[in-house]
């Protein structure tokens, strides 16, 4: 049986102890920042909402630290000691507020604290400047092709509800029936393909432009917000939190995974195997103590998925986790049911060559 240094020698063996790190997950928020500020704010709004935007972010990563509290992380996903706090006790049993206000059997004692403090709850008690940015980006209700008649009437997901005087606009190339139903963007690929050329600087491609930097500000937003958990949570913590983030918000769950390798962790199995549950990659290469650097210029080691599945053990003794171990068995069950009718019908072949056997010898 391999022992825990023997198996980080044998990882250490196979990492790749010459790499800097392309970007830190500082470096990609500050990147984001700036881009902020050239795409959105420059030339329309003050500087100041550059650090709005950042305070943004810390919000609703502190939202998910409450939502989600260490000890209910490691509860989850066990990765160190686990504290006797129930986030749920404390807030709906010990609560002093509730104990005055209600009594011992009111139903509100066994509400569930993640999910009353839920993603629609936090972004609709924010005010609008906020809120909005949580949202997809909306068209305006009409958009001009010219600056005279020609013009689509669109819903806020940018679809064609009615289109009028198009069919004139491109002399009948493209009649105006033709553009109900379609998304704004396949309108514009119509007119590309049947030779329309549009004014410069004209509402349809303005509309399309916009909606795509308000889509790409957003996504990116809730990016930063998850390499805000990663580090503020730590190399445990910080990780397994990000990555409930990620799937709960539609987020690569490679990166929480990437930054999430401590040999030290109890929990690193396990932690790989509901990262691989999930969709993820044994191609996946990983940072190994990413927050144990010095300085971000500092090389750090990295490690594949696949060979840390081969060597991290569960615990000191059992290399696979009680759900790994109870899955082999189903597929070794299954396996068997599959061989053993295998096996009867070559029994039964036999059977038959004996007793065709035994008869030939009896008329002989």
């Amino acid at each position: 049986m391999l022992t825990i240094r023997k198996i980080k020698m044998e990882l250490i063996k196979k990492e790749n102890q010459n790499r800097v790190i392309p970007e830190t997950l500082s470096d990609k928020i500050d990147k984001f920042i700036k881009w902020y500020f050239e795409n959105i704010v420059k030339g329309h709004y003050s500087s100041q909402r550059q650090i709005t935007m950042r305070n943004f972010i810390e919000k609703i990563a502190v939202w998910y630290e409450l939502r989600y509290p260490d000890y209910e992380i490691n509860r989850k996903i066990p990765g160190s000691y686990q504290e006797n706090i129930d986030v749920d006790d404390v807030m709906f049993n010990k609560n002093g507020y509730i104990d005055a206000s209600l009594d011992e059997t009111s139903d509100v004692r066994i509400l569930d604290w993640e999910d009353f403090y839920n993603t629609k709850a936090f972004v609709d008690s924010l005010p609008y400047e906020e809120k909005y940015l949580f949202q997809e980006p909306r068209y305006t209700s009409l958009v001009y092709l010219d600056s005279n008649r020609a013009h689509l009437h669109l819903t806020i997901d940018g679809i064609v509800e009615e289109s009028e005087g198009v069919g004139e606009y491109t002399r009948f190339k493209i009649k105006d029936d033709d553009l109900k139903g379609l998304h704004i963007e396949d309108v514009l690929r119509v007119l590309q393909e049947k030779g329309v050329v549009l004014s410069e600087n004209n509402e349809l491609e303005m509309a399309i432009k916009n909606a795509k930097i308000l889509h790409l500000q957003r996504e990116e937003m809730l990016n930063c917000v998850m390499y805000r958990i990663i580090e503020r949570g730590g190399v445990r913590i910080g990780p397994r939190r990000a990555f409930l983030f990620a799937k709960e918000f539609g987020r690569n769950i490679d990166i929480p995974m990437i930054y999430g390798i401590d040999y030290s962790d109890p929990g690193l199995r396990r932690f790989i195997i509901e990262y691989m549950k999930a969709g993820g990659s044994k191609d996946l290469v990983c940072y190994v103590d990413y927050f144990s650097r010095t300085n971000n210029k500092q090389k750090v080691r990295t490690v594949t998925m696949q060979e840390l599945i081969q060597f991290v053990y569960n615990d000191g003794i059992n290399k696979f986790t009680p759900e790994e171990t109870a899955l082999h068995q189903r597929m070794v069950d299954v396996l068997a049911s599959r061989i053993e009718p295998e096996k009867l019908k070559k029994e039964e072949a036999k059977r038959l060559r004996l007793q065709r056997k035994l008869e030939k010898s009896k008329r002989n």
